[in-house]
């Protein structure tokens, strides 16, 4: 996979988690604590996901059956549609007004199991080092779109809308990467 693929993959991901925290930040004003333990959770469980799917891929890969470059993209391309059907979904807009660190990780764990799949379709014939590495820029694009989500609510009110396009875009790119992997290999 090349270098601008994790980020695509990454960004991606992490839309999910950039639409839950605009919901966050527009339906309690987190402290800036909260922020800083959700920015971590998400970042967390986005890396955690994506690095034991792809130790779960690669045991399958090794002791099971070789997995097919279909098999993969077609999973990329299955959360691709699930991302794209959550975009038409009509969800309450400010949500989540009482943040607990139980509460903060439940929400770090529901924005991330999408992780799992890419990880486990994406890199399972990888080295430890380089999963590692992989799935490292999955947790830090995650923590980082967290951030630039809890900043942009300060300016933007009508979450709906963004959540709505971050849902299409990252659905739109993970269609892409999957329909790649099935067909030009």
């Amino acid at each position: 996979m090349i270098t601008i693929n994790i980020y695509l993959i990454a960004l991606a991901l992490a839309l999910d988690a950039f639409g839950v925290s605009m919901g966050i930040g527009c339906g309690s004003n987190p402290s800036k604590e909260d922020r800083i333990k959700i920015i971590f959770s998400f970042g967390f469980f986005q890396f955690l996901f994506a690095f034991s799917g792809a130790l779960l891929g690669h045991y399958i890969n090794q002791n099971f059956f070789r997995i097919s470059d279909f098999l993969s993209g077609s999973v990329i391309l299955i959360l691709g549609i699930l991302f794209f059907y959550e975009g038409f979904k009509d969800d309450e807009q400010c949500i989540y007004k009482n943040l607990t660190l139980i509460t903060i990780a439940v929400l770090g764990i529901s924005v991330s199991i999408d992780a799992l799949g890419a990880g486990f379709s994406l890199f399972y014939d990888l080295s430890s080092a380089v999963m590692i590495h992989k799935t490292l820029i999955i947790g830090i694009v995650a923590s980082t779109m967290t951030a630039a989500a809890f900043k942009l609510i300060e300016y933007v009110r009508h979450i709906k809308l963004v959540e709505k396009y971050a849902d299409f875009i990252g659905g739109t790119i993970l269609i892409i990467m999957g329909l790649n992997s099935m067909i030009m290999r």
